[in-house]
């Protein structure tokens, strides 16, 4: 998400201007639908039948009252149909399909685990689980059905890119890349398998990773991510004329988020959407995703007149209040949240987010605390966490949570540029260079604040090309998200 609001793009980098896993976002983690509400799940006493099916997994209790009329007729029509036929794979994972369609995740795995047991051998069930436990955040779960899958299918695409991404995700680049490059013998035209690939070889500092985004680019002339991504490679191998060619060509490139590879088990569970609220976030979403947050903010509203009760478009439009400093907006909208579901872990984060852009750092602790409660292994709220903390004084504190956030997410970008900037604070410019590498080899909100610093950390160095090099990315990076503040500094400093 690119933000032209250059006073804030800059205060708290890791904000997440997107809901958690926007569509198509290309990035470390895996690739997620709509942000999620939570699904209350149990044991149904119509549906535990006696025999062999009584050791299936459960199929889950339903609340849903949160829905538009058009959403809930269609869950409690998929739902009839399940309760009438418990051993039928099918329609049992029917309801799986339309309840991960509303984003009712943890129900929709306890559906596709179902059918999953009564048809062992069926690619989807195994492939739909699994994609719905990495939304969940249970990795270790979505790795082995993921394997799985690809057992069943081995030629399958989404699949070997699922499997990476996770693994790349939990800190194991290496195997990533074993997966990936299997999956190129059987996908060699694929680009975001080429682009994958070539970012981990090219992290790694592997002569092959230049070939990979230079394949990807050539199969994909429009693929934004791969240009950012060979524009840092070639600059780490001192060819800069191709990495400002790159550089320029991602800067023109589309910003809309999109996946790079068909996904269709995915894609038909997105079509089961329905009901005009529904329709209305979409268009929000779509709209924030551009960073038209003023039109954003309108089609929330719209959704909220039409069902009051629609708990994502209040977290939503937490954000997005946050983003254009309305905190008080922001605090209507986070405690009309909570008041529907406190166990929405975003709505958490995004206060917390939405009280730091507003100086309110006590306020955004409490609220990134809130979150940690719901989910600790969030590298995002460790980092933002930190910075808060940081704030208040406590850097002790907030150096913990840092390398929290890293033991999470090892090539997280934010995390990254903090523990490189307290180490340069502290006269460490050596131990710093690593971190702040890492924090600019993933594209992010900050990329041009964590450049600049990288510069100003090769100059301490006396390394005055490496200084001129990051200098002028810090600076591209400024003037392409609208930057002006930034840019301004960065040139006065630097003269890149």
């Amino acid at each position: 998400m690119r933000s032209r609001t250059s006073r804030r793009a800059v205060r708290l980098p890791g904000w997440r201007f997107l809901p958690k896993g926007a569509p198509g976002r290309e990035a470390a983690a895996p690739l997620r639908s709509l942000p999620r509400w939570t699904a209350l799940a149990g044991l149904c006493a119509a549906w535990a039948c006696g025999g062999p099916q009584a050791e299936l997994p459960p199929l889950p209790t339903l609340v849903l009252d949160r829905f538009t009329p058009a959403v809930r007729e269609q869950l409690e029509a998929a739902r009839s149909a399940a309760e009438a036929a418990p051993g039928d794979a099918s329609q049992v994972g029917a309801l799986g399909r339309a309840l991960y369609a509303h984003q009712q995740y943890r129900a929709a795995a306890q559906c596709f685990e179902r059918s999953r047991s009564l048809e062992p051998d069926a690619f989807a069930w195994t492939y739909l689980l699994a994609v719905a436990q990495a939304d969940l955040g249970d990795t270790d779960r979505a790795l082995e059905a993921l394997r799985a899958a690809r057992t069943l299918r081995p030629g399958d695409l989404p699949t070997a890119v699922r499997l990476a991404d996770l693994l790349e995700q939990s800190g194991q680049p290496e195997q990533a890349r074993k997966a990936l490059a299997a999956a190129l013998e059987l996908e060699s035209a694929s680009p975001a398998l080429h682009y994958r690939l070539g970012r981990l070889e090219a992290a790694a500092e592997l002569p092959t990773g230049i070939g990979h985004l230079q394949r990807a680019v050539e199969l994909e002339p429009d693929y934004r991510e791969a240009h950012y991504a060979l524009a840092n490679a070639y600059r780490r191998a001192g060819r800069l004329a191709d990495s400002a060619r790159h550089l320029a060509a991602y800067e023109e490139a589309d910003p809309a988020p999109r996946r790079h590879y068909a996904d269709p088990l995915l894609d038909g569970m997105s079509a089961l959407q329905a009901g005009s609220a529904q329709a209305r976030f979409n268009e929000g979403h779509a709209l924030q995703a551009k960073g038209d947050f003023a039109g954003a903010r309108a089609a929330y509203g719209a959704t909220l007149e039409i069902d009051p009760k629609y708990v994502q478009a209040h977290v939503n439009l937490i954000a997005i209040h946050g983003q254009l400093g309305a905190p008080e907006q922001a605090a209507r909208h986070y405690e009309q949240a909570v008041a529907l579901d406190a166990s929405i872990e975003e709505a958490h984060y995004n206060y917390g987010v939405s009280r730091h852009f507003a100086g309110d750092f006590a306020g955004a602790v409490a609220a990134f605390r809130k979150a940690l409660a719901i989910n600790p292994q969030s590298a995002d709220t460790l980092g933002n966490l930190g910075v808060a903390l940081e704030a208040l004084g406590r850097s002790e504190e907030a150096g913990r949570h840092f390398q929290l956030a890293l033991a999470q997410h090892p090539a997280h970008p934010n995390a990254n540029f903090h523990v490189g900037k307290r180490l340069a604070d502290r006269g460490r410019y050596t131990e710093a260079l690593p971190y702040l590498e890492r924090a600019v080899a993933t594209e992010s909100e900050g990329t041009a604040l964590h450049a600049f610093l990288l510069a100003l950390v090769h100059r301490q160095l006396g390394e005055l090309d490496g200084a001129r090099r990051y200098g002028r990315l810090a600076l591209q990076q400024a003037r392409a998200r609208g930057q002006a503040d930034l840019a301004a500094r960065i040139q006065a400093e630097l003269k890149p």
